[in-house]
This record gives C-alpha cells, structure tokens and sequence, in this order.
C-alpha cells in the first residue's frame, strides 16, 4: 500500500498528516495516525499481534505490506481471513442494525448488550432508574444500538470520500457537511440550560452588576458544530459570552501581573454607548506538569473517535521531559492505561499513541467511576509547584453511575479538595451533555471547550493548550458598578446564567469560575446616557439620592483568589465618562460577535443602530477585515444566518 500517494492525493488524510507533523510526531507517526483511528476491536487485535514497543513503527511497517482499498479496511479484511468467514457475508446496513442484534452477547453487569458487527463492538445501554411506587415502570431508553448516537458514526472511522461508515452505512460524519438523516435530527437527547435574556437596568435600583467572568469558548464551538452538520441552532446553545471569548483580540498580555483590564467606550449612532470590557490573563507556565487524561470510550463517542484522536495526540504532544502522564478510560468500568508515565524522549510520545490505536469503544458510560480513579491516580503523582490536571474528553452522557447534576456538583466539589484542577475537552453531536459538562468544569476549577473538527483541536486544545492546563487563577468575579449621574440604564449583553448577587463578590465562599494561563474573557454592556448630566428622576420616601461630582461613568473591579489558596485579591480600574476615541478594532470585533450572537438566539434585543452596524459590516464583506484571523470562521456564521 502507497501510504505517501494515497495521503497526497486524499485532502483530509493531508490535512491530517501535516497537523500531526506540525505537532512534533514523526513522518511515520504522523502517517499512520492519519490514516488509523482508534476505537476498532480488529486495530486493537491488530496491535496486540504486532506486540511490544514501537507501535505505530510498526503499523507503518505492516500497512506497506498491506492489501485494501485503504489502511482502516485491510485491518478488517485481514481479520476477515485470519477467521475464515468469507463464506458469511457481512450485513448490509439494515442487517447490520436488525441482524446484528439478534447476534447480541451479555453485557457487564446486566446493563446493555453487546453488538459486535465490522469488527467493532458496541453496547446498547439502557438506562435503568428505581420505579417510583404506585407508576408505571419507565420505559427504557437506548442510548446506543438504534439510537441516534449510532446512527451518525462508526467506530473505526471509514475513509474519507468513501461516502460510508464503517458498521453503518451511507451516512457523513458530524465533521462532515452536507444533510444527516432526520431520525438522527428527531431522535436527538443533547440538553442545555436554559437562558433567557435579560432587560436593562438602573443603577439607581441595582448600582452594580455582578458575574461570574469566564474563559469558556464551548458554546462558539457547538454552535459550529451545528452549523458545520445543516442542524438549526437554539437559543439555549447560545451563550454571548462565550461567543466573544472564542475569538481573538489585538490585547497584549500582562507581563507582571496576573490580570490586565482594559476598557472602551464606544458611543452608537442612537445615541447610546457601548461599554468594552476584556480581562486577560497572564501566560504562567508551570516547569512540571502530571496530566492525567480521563478518556470516555462509551458507545456514544463512536462518532468522535478523529477529533478525539487529534485532541489526545495534541495533549501529549506538548509533554516535556520529566512530566508524567496517566491515561484512564471508562465506559462500563474504568481502566487505567498509563499511571504516572514518565516522558524521557519524544519517542515515548510515540509509544503511548501507539497504546491509544488500540483502545476499543463500547459500552455505557460510568463517567463518575472515571472520575474517582482520575483524582486518585492524580493526587498519587502530586508536584508541589507543579501543574497537576485532569482533562477530561467526552460527550458528557452520563449514563451508569452518578448521573444527576446536583450529584455530579458534590462530587466534583469533594475531588477537588486535592488540589487538583478538571478541565473539559467535550465533543458531539445529537447526544451531547452540556448542561452535565458546564457543572464539572466550574465546580472543578477548569476550562471548557468543544473541538468537532481538525479546525476547533487546533484553536481550542492546541493553540491554547496553555490556557486549558494550566490555571492561575480561581474563583474570578466581575462586579462593575455605574455612576447614576452619567448612566440612566445598562444591559449586560449575556451573562445571563452567570449573574450573581451583589453581595457575593466579596463572598469568598460562593464560588466562581478559573482562568488558565493566558486565557481572556469580554464583557459587553450597552449603556443609556442620563438626558440631563446628574439626573435623578427617583424619588423615595425615606431616603434620596445624592451624586457625588465624579467624572467616572464606572467601576471595573475583579475579584480573585490563587490557584491553592482560599483568600481573595481584588483589583479595579476606573472608566471616564469624558474620553471617547475612535472606535478600534477589538471593540468592532466584539460589538459584530455580540450582533451575531443575537441573530442567532433569533432575538428581538438588537437595537436599530446594532442592525445598522450589522448590516455596514456585512457590505463590502467589512467584517473580514476584524483582527484576529477570523475570517473563515465568521464567513461560515454570516452563511448560516442569511
């Protein structure tokens, strides 16, 4: 088998090669990571036969001598042979789905059964809940099998341009473009909180606004995702601030300090004013690092075993000499693949992406039971200095031990007593648990991402692979509080299932959310001007009001505390209500997101001059100009919504 022609001629196993290359693997490696896709059980027999170290040297090896239309079926065709069942052919696509079941073993624990179809094996679970007394007992739900998690994706990964899955049938992949079926559209169990938007406000009535600042960029990436795979995008999807915080600015870095808030005022053409505010962080980098990978490898992440792939293979790429590595994985029960690896060289990089290929997907997922172990093998490994972290890669479907949320908040909030951080990589379609995946990463002082494609590993785990592991900072609260003299009313544009009480900014015991090593977050508020300076229209019965002659239109003040410490540290920073300049790129950049944001939720909360400025960028293509290198991406959003 032409491995090098067949990369040339194939635009995605390119795209892939040159990425892995890019990230410090081998020609080699590289080769035999774009071609092969973990999750199958013929890889894994595959492996176990070759043996030993050297892995993917190897497979290199074997896939020359190979016969197949393409690497990932001259491992299937070989098993094929080796078991001799040419004679059984295998089942079409509704035979794979009916016929197969009928060829069901026992599962683990009487959870689910076994399907084993293409040399992959997959596991129907069944949810299974205590019946409440006097009801009917609740109908089982299949999460794998016939359910829509199966319905868009095979194990094994078929090759690109093939037009099919492997196990499946003629359908694309979530990465891919183009139509998926309508069952899997109908059959969908993904959950989100709800948001629902909020008015503006006095600061006569309420003179501070208060939330919990974040880092998070999940919400740009499922929006994406949506996108990318002719699904509709929901209102409950949308998170505003999340939108802004996925692109990038023209900010520099603090250099000394940990946090840098700048600020800028921006005056609309309805008269009103735009308040910018960013928040970034310094880029810290730890010199240790003992990351522990906690791996979902249920049936339900069968349709994500590429990006998942690129995503663990970007996460080690960046282990240095001396670090150490822990891989668990966990569907039914968990496994520990690596506990406490130590990296000498970049081929032992190699070795343990050799160990990935061979990982099998199948079963539930007893995401809490992975969980445990994870913090256990972590706080065994401690560094005192060190950056010590769990990332966490799923789908969030929780199915087989703690499944609730409030459950899943205790015991994360218990775990993370040792000091150790969970950030979440989460990926999926149709099946996917944000709601679940939002609880894990705030209450286990971590960041949250979602990759899809090669595009959101490069963005979100590679570029700020810094940022994810590495956290310097916790707990961080916004409070901005506006001068009644110059603000009649503000709105702070999302947030919305952020917001908190006044009095929980100097709280130390209400928690917030962390922030890694250069990480940012934006905030936006769209800002009413008194009609006369120093109005007060307000009138009580046993107090008034009394302005002082500030020339300050607010106060931007966050509060935060060190990574393992339980005091906070506040810094502010004052904003005029005098000093308007002309408009940068940043606050354009951010004023376009936020316009889009709301597009997308189909709100009604643009005002007239936000659609005019809308609608100025959109002519002569204008918004492509906007910093950062976001084109592409920002082509794709204006594609959707018109």
């Amino acid at each position: 088998m032409d491995l090098a022609q067949m990369i040339r001629n194939n635009e995605v196993f390119s795209k892939r090669f040159d990425y892995y290359s890019s990230l410090g693997y081998s020609e080699k490696a590289a080769t035999v990571l774009s071609v092969l896709t973990y999750g199958n059980r013929d890889l894994s027999e595959l492996i176990k036969e070759l043996g030993g170290e050297r892995i993917l040297e190897k497979l290199y090896g074997w896939l020359l001598e190979a016969e197949g239309r393409d690497p990932q079926s001259a491992v299937s065709d070989y098993f094929v042979k080796k078991r001799r069942v040419e004679s059984e052919p295998r089942p079409s696509f509704l035979g794979g789905l009916f016929g197969g079941l009928s060829r069901a073993k026992s599962a683990p624990r009487g959870r689910g059964r076994a399907v084993e179809d293409s040399g992959a094996l997959y596991e129907e679970c069944v949810d299974i809940e205590e019946p409440v007394v006097g009801a009917a007992a609740p109908a089982a739900t299949p999460v794998m099998g016939m359910s829509s998690a199966m319905i868009v994706g095979g194990a094994a990964g078929a090759m690109p341009g093939m037009g099919m899955i492997n196990n499946i049938g003629a359908i694309p992949n979530p990465g891919d473009t183009g139509a998926l079926p309508n069952l899997a559209e109908l059959t969908a169990t993904d959950s989100y909180e709800k948001i629902e938007e909020k008015d503006a406000k006095s600061p006569l009535t309420a003179p501070t606004s208060t939330f919990r600042m974040t880092t998070n960029t999940s919400s740009m990436g499922i929006i994406l995702n949506q996108i990318r795979s002719g699904r509709s995008v929901d209102r409950s999807q949308v998170r505003i601030e999340e939108v802004l915080n996925y692109f990038d600015y023209d900010e520099e870095p603090p250099k000394e300090e940990i946090f840098k808030i700048s600020t800028e005022l921006s005056k609309t053409s309805d008269d009103r004013e735009l308040l910018y505010v960013y928040v970034g962080a310094g880029g810290e980098v730890k010199e240790y690092q003992n990351i522990v990978l906690l791996l979902d490898v249920s049936g339900s992440m069968s349709s994500q075993n590429v990006q998942t792939q690129q995503a663990i293979a970007t996460v080690i790429s960046k282990l240095k000499k001396g670090d150490k590595f822990s891989l668990i994985t966990y569907s039914n029960n968990d496994e520990t693949v690596f506990d406490g690896f130590e990296i000498n060289g970049e081929g032992d990089k190699e070795d343990v992406m050799g160990r990935v290929l061979s990982l099998v997907i199948t079963g539930c997922t007893n995401g809490s039971a992975g969980i445990e172990t994870a913090y256990k093998i972590g706080a065994e490994h401690y560094k005192e200095n060190g950056n010590n972290q769990v990332i966490l890669i799923t789908d969030g479907d929780l199915n087989f031990g703690i499944t609730k949320k409030d459950g899943l908040e205790k015991l994360i909030e218990e775990k993370k007593k040792s000091n150790l951080f969970l950030s979440v990589i989460g990926t999926g379609l149709y099946n996917y648990k944000d709601d679940k995946l939002e609880v894990l990463c705030k209450h286990g002082n971590g960041t949250y991402c979602v990759v899809n494609n090669l595009e959101d590993v490069d963005r979100s785990v590679n570029k700020r692979y810094v940022s994810l592991a590495n956290i310097v900072a916790k707990d961080v609260k916004a409070q901005v509080e506006f001068n009644p003299r110059y603000v009649k009313s503000y709105r702070l544009l999302g947030y919305e299932n952020r917001a908190l009480a006044h009095e929980d900014f100097v709280n130390d015991k209400v928690i917030s959310e962390p922030y890694g090593a250069g990480g940012h977050g934006v905030a936006l508020y769209e800002i009413e001007s008194c009609a006369t300076e120093g109005e007060v229209k307000q009138e009580l019965k046993y107090q008034s009001a009394q302005l002082t002659d500030s020339d300050e239109l607010c106060t931007v003040k966050i509060r935060y505390k060190a990574p393992l410490s339980d005091e906070s540290t506040e810094l502010a920073k004052a904003v005029s209500a005098k000093e308007f300049k002309e408009d940068s790129e940043n606050i354009r950049l951010a004023r376009f997101l936020y316009c889009l944001g709301e597009k997308l939720r189909k709100s009604d909360k643009l005002s007239p001059a936000d659609e005019d400025f809308y609608a100025a960028m959109l002519k002569d293509d204008a918004y492509l100009k906007l910093p950062g290198g976001n084109g592409e991406l920002l082509r794709l959003i204006v594609g959707y919504l018109n």
